[in-house]
């Protein structure tokens, strides 16, 4: 294990870019030649400018007359859905605000005052509150390919720890564990703790059915899924997300939850969920954003790590701040990151005008270095 400054983990994740927040991604096409006079472009937090579907914008509308009333039917109804797509009971689904909810609510029942496991760097929510709940994270660095090193997880398992986090994709890397190799970790781990898998970009992933580890709920191990709707279905504004697990792992948390989500965003998430043809179309815009943005990357001879979500990280071959810095001054925002990649940069895929104007920014930046 290794053990890093709080402030590196939160930059390493993702979670603290740069001190100012970014106004609205603008939607208007875009010269990638001028990028100093518009509203500034947001590719710093992996959002998926695509969405919402027109089918979850009219049941968002049609929802605006009924905000008046506590809901409870769209609440039941997502799960049922949910649950009908994945083979798996309703009682099997836990639905929550973002899935950053099932993370935090995770780290704080299952590792709080006890140890959790994690891949460095990664996405921080669970880690952070298992931390701030008494809990000690035991960190084990990514493997030379940038893929969250299995058996080095497994090797820091012991008696005092209460679950083992696995994001996959992978937050900020965007790899993918061995699929087989997750199956048989979960069946070893889980006899001894939680194993959650944070399935976040699941739905952007190469082959999504071979790579999820929801098998592994369905034959009972002691193992939670999360995911969320704020990806591939564009609604990170609503805070819609979901958890998978055996019953006793889903009562557990609904004991300790804190609220239920919007109205709003339960209906739009019950109508994306069931939109197919809008589901392919966004898929297949932030996959041919990636490769073009690759393809940048491939032709400037600049390290980048081959990635299965919506975003790409990369070696800038300095401080990492110095160009996202650059970038700001451009009006494009990106996320740097820290130890043990400091010279590395994660960039969320937008629009591919967007993109286009990251590359003429950034081909800018690397000519003068």
């Amino acid at each position: 294990p290794v053990h890093v400054s709080r402030r590196g983990l939160i930059q390493g994740a993702g979670l603290a870019a740069l001190p100012v927040a970014a106004p609205a991604l603008g939607a208007a096409a875009l010269d990638p030649k001028d990028t100093s006079a518009r509203t500034p472009i947001r590719l710093h937090l992996n959002e998926n400018p695509y969405g919402p579907s027109d089918h979850a914008k009219l049941a968002m509308q049609g929802a605006l007359d009924e905000g008046w009333a506590y809901d409870n039917e769209d609440h039941t109804a997502l799960r049922r859905t949910i649950a009908a797509k994945e083979g798996l009971k309703p009682e099997n689904v836990f639905i929550c605000e973002g899935s950053t909810e099932t993370l935090k609510l995770a780290g704080l029942i299952f590792a709080g005052g006890k140890e959790m496991v994690a891949g460095l760097p990664t996405f921080l929510s669970m880690p952070q509150y298992a931390g701030r709940s008494a809990g000690e994270v035991r960190w084990v660095n990514v493997d030379a390919e940038r893929r969250l090193d299995l058996n080095g997880m497994e090797a820091q398992v012991t008696a005092k720890t209460g679950a083992v986090y696995i994001c996959n994709p992978n937050n900020p890397t965007g790899t993918v564990v061995n699929p087989q190799r997750l199956r048989s970790f979960i069946e070893t781990v889980s006899k001894r703790t939680l194993v959650l898998v944070d399935e976040a970009y699941i739905d952007l992933c190469d082959d999504p059915d071979r790579t999820t580890a929801v098998d592994q709920v369905k034959q009972g191990r002691n193992v939670l899924i999360s995911r969320t709707f704020s990806k591939i279905h564009g609604l990170a504004g609503l805070r819609i997300g979901y958890g998978l697990g055996r019953p006793d792992v889903i009562r557990r948390l609904e004991e300790r939850r804190i609220s239920i989500p919007n109205r709003m965003g339960l209906k739009a998430a019950i109508a994306s969920y069931q939109d197919n043809e809008f589901l392919d179309y966004s898929r297949s815009m932030v996959r041919g954003c990636v490769a073009y943005t690759c393809d940048f990357f491939k032709t400037m001879k600049i390290p980048f790590v081959p990635t299965e979500a919506n975003f790409v990280m990369f070696d800038t071959g300095g401080r990492s701040v110095d160009f996202a810095l650059y970038m700001r001054e451009k009006n494009i925002y990106v996320n740097p990151l820290t130890e043990p990649f400091e010279n590395w940069v994660r960039v969320s895929m937008g629009r591919m005008e967007h993109m286009e104007a990251f590359t003429v920014a950034a081909r800018g930046f690397f000519k003068k270095t």
